[in-house]
């Protein structure tokens, strides 16, 4: 399954915004997110790990490195 697609999933499921994820990013970070640079990002697959380490915070999941 594609980030992307994983992400909205949780998000719908919580009652949450890739927005207000956006928006969350740009104060943790200090730097400006757009909806769009985060939707591309995830859609491309170009995103850090640094950055869904914060998503995952900021939308009270757990990040996982599966073998």
């Amino acid at each position: 399954m594609r980030i992307i697609t994983e992400v909205k999933e949780i998000l719908y499921q919580k009652g949450l915004s890739l927005k207000f994820v956006a928006e969350e990013l740009s104060k943790r970070l200090n730097k400006p997110y757009s909806l769009a640079n985060l939707s591309n990002k995830l859609r491309n697959e170009t995103i850090t790990y640094r950055e869904m380490k914060l998503i995952a915070e900021i939308i009270h999941c757990k990040l996982e490195l599966a073998d």
